[in-house]
């Protein structure tokens, strides 16, 4: 019994080490803009303004405040905004079409329907990446 465990196990490592590997393929649909610029600034505008809203609560709290902490955090704020904004605009993944030409070769990708604004779909053909 203890051998043919042994040998079930030792082909089932067998086997993961001589599979090939399986790239998995995700259909993204973006809730934002596509313009990056976009993003970014509504990003940076709502960091600017949270940042304000705690700087003014915390102004108030504060017994003695010369408007220095309202001014900070507003830095702050936009700061973290425009951060947030640019790592989002960044690390997003980009939406693939059927032909690709990414870095000097071809790729042939399955066709990916995606939805129009009109309420048809449409179907990204030809895609170029530098």
């Amino acid at each position: 019994m203890k051998s043919a465990l042994m040998i079930l196990l030792a082909a089932c490592l067998t086997s993961s080490v001589f599979a090939p590997a399986a790239h998995a393929r995700v259909n993204v649909e973006r809730t934002g803009s596509e313009n990056p610029v976009v993003e970014v600034a509504r990003s940076t505008i709502y960091g600017g303004l949270a940042g304000l809203v705690v700087g003014s609560a915390l102004a108030l709290a504060s017994s003695s405040s010369d408007g220095q902490v309202i001014r900070w955090c507003f830095v702050g704020g936009t700061m973290v905004g425009l951060l947030a904004g640019t790592y989002y605009v960044a690390h997003r993944p980009s939406a693939d079409a059927v032909l690709q030409l990414d870095g000097g070769t071809l790729q042939l990708h399955p066709p990916t329907f995606e939805r129009a604004p009109l309420g048809g779909s449409q179907v990204p053909l030809v895609a170029v990446r530098f």
